[in-house]
């Protein structure tokens, strides 16, 4: 299964699941350089079904009663099979629609990873229940207005983006109006801030972690030109993009607005915006253009093999220590995410061992199918096993022969008798 294709689905599928948060992560434009792909898509399984003994009429084989109780209790309250099976028939729809299905082994993960936490949100359910535990409106509005600005595709694609996960604005709401309550209760004794000085120690234990290279922050437009253009196309983009040029260098005029009415790459609907990155990120006539940029610059037209560029350097930062100052803030939200995280597990900890929690779904994780084929240098030598370079023939530790060193006798082939029959080969045996 290639990297892209995973990625894409997992982040969908997982958000749907209630398996992970609203993805951060973007897919960068054009001028990126494209990561290699796996040699093999592990998303086709080898797995063959196993034989059915119980046959019917012909060669139709009977299936198995599915079973139809409840996948769990907990404290006495049922976690339904529908509720169960809706989860991972969504699950499996969504990667569907990324092209491709979920490998056994993979599926069997998610079914176990899905009713742990159906089974872990109940028992938190149930506690804030009888603490009467409450949020605010305004909090969950606000917490909701941060999953638009990092929908991949900006706050416009939010919609698109929920119809994709399979969840409705009220199912998000239902999730952050039940992480918001876990983490109030769980912040009763502000246990879980974080001081300017927990921060200042954690920036002095780990100032490797705060150097940086030199990166841009940068917005572009882009006018393809395909491999297969004629002259006519290629000179109609070269004109598109002067003049588009002319326009964007313009006193006043608002790059993010042009780029999503003139640009012709993903990027188009977050206005062009491609973040920061560092060297080596980008195509070469792109980066180079790039990196010679002041903030606020506005380049001329640049050619790369996507087609022509206009690009706007937003912000720029040169290689060195960044100050605590400027890290403040995040080191604070990292470290309390963290705190969460190890409070949370406490939390569930202490109330499955205070409480009655009977999984009655058992799921087997089957041995996966390789998400590639070795190539050289990818295969492990078992212990006790001489390692064998398989570029060179010959016995380990001695030298591979020389060309014409070995000598091959071919062998004599004596013709048949006229009408004999030849005589058979005898059966191998077995040892």
């Amino acid at each position: 299964m290639n990297s892209g294709w995973m990625k894409a689905a997992l982040g969908a599928a997982l958000l749907s699941a209630g398996l992970m948060a609203c993805d951060n992560g973007t897919k960068k434009a054009e001028p990126v350089k494209p990561d290699q792909k796996s040699a093999a898509d592990a998303g086709q399984s080898a797995d063959k079904k196993a034989e059915n003994p119980t046959k019917t009429d012909g060669d139709k084989t009977a299936e198995a009663p599915k079973s139809t109780g409840p996948v769990a209790r907990v404290n006495g309250v049922e976690i339904s099979r529908q509720r169960y099976n809706e989860e991972i028939d969504g699950l499996k729809k969504r990667f569907a629609m990324f092209g491709g299905n979920i490998p056994p082994a993979q599926l069997a993960k998610f079914q176990q990873r899905i009713l742990d936490r159906m089974v872990e949100d109940e028992l938190i359910d149930q506690k804030l229940k009888a603490e009467k535990v409450t949020v605010d409106a305004a909090a969950i509005d606000a917490e909701l207005t941060k999953y638009k600005e990092r929908t991949p595709g900006g706050p416009e694609k939010f919609e698109e983006f929920l119809k994709k996960s399979g969840k409705t604005i009220d199912d998000l709401k239902k999730d952050v109006e039940k992480r918001l309550a876990l983490r109030t209760f769980l912040n009763k004794d502000k246990a879980l801030e974080v001081t300017e000085e927990e921060a200042k120690t954690y920036y002095e234990e780990n100032k490797k972690r705060f150097t940086t290279q030199e990166r841009v922050k940068a917005a572009h437009i882009l006018i393809k030109i395909g491999k297969d253009d004629d002259d006519a196309k290629k000179a109609e983009a070269k004109k598109q993009i002067d003049a588009i040029f002319k326009e964007a260098s313009k006193k006043g005029t608002d790059f993010a607005a042009l780029a999503k009415a003139k640009s012709q790459g993903p990027s188009a609907p977050r206005g062009g915006d491609l973040g920061w990155f560092t060297r080596g990120r980008m195509v070469k006539e792109f980066e180079e253009t790039a990196f010679k940029m002041k903030a606020g610059d506005v380049s001329k037209p640049v050619q790369t093999k996507f087609g022509w560029h206009v690009l706007k350097v937003y912000e720029r930062e040169e290689a060195g220590e960044k100050k605590f100052e400027d890290v403040k803030e995040d080191i604070q939200k990292r470290m309390e995410a963290r705190k969460f995280r190890e409070a949370r597990e406490k939390f569930i900890k202490s109330l499955k061992d205070g409480g009655k929690v009977e999984v009655l779904e058992k799921i087997v994780i089957p041995a996966s199918a390789p998400a590639s084929r070795p190539g050289p240098g990818m295969i492990k030598t078992p212990p006790g096993i001489k390692k064998i370079d398989i570029k060179k023939p010959g016995t380990p530790g001695k030298a591979a022969p020389k060309p014409g060193a070995i000598k091959v006798t071919p062998k004599k082939v004596v013709p048949a008798k006229k009408g004999a029959a030849p005589k058979p080969k005898s059966a191998p045996t077995s040892k």
